[in-house]
């Protein structure tokens, strides 16, 4: 069982996104599960989305993956994430300062 984000914070407010709100995509790096020893997400996988408290709110499927470079994430892909103003920008922006948290949190540089 998993949760959203590095915060308990967060992990609520990306799960009310999911549940109530735009959120219908996520993105996390590579490395991040390979640290976890997690194998990446298929199609048609699934996992539990917990909140901050541990407890299981809800069990999403993989209906689409992709592997890319930070680059490549486009203004669809940031919409679909349901995060901030769902621009291409504010995604860039925000997801530079969350995986640098946690690199340095993994003591990943």
């Amino acid at each position: 069982m998993e949760h959203f984000g590095d915060s308990a914070r967060m992990a609520d407010e990306l799960l009310q996104e999911v549940t109530h709100g735009a959120k219908r995509a996520t993105s996390e790096l590579v490395a991040a599960f390979a640290a976890d020893g997690d194998e990446l997400p298929r199609i048609g996988s699934h996992w539990i989305a917990c909140d901050s408290t541990g407890a299981p709110r809800i069990i999403l499927r993989s209906t689409e993956f992709r592997i890319g470079t930070f680059s490549i994430a486009d203004e669809a892909f940031a919409w679909d994430e349901g995060e901030d103003d769902r621009s291409l920008a504010s995604w860039r922006i925000q997801h530079a300062k969350y995986w640098a948290r946690t690199c340095a949190a993994r003591g990943a540089v």
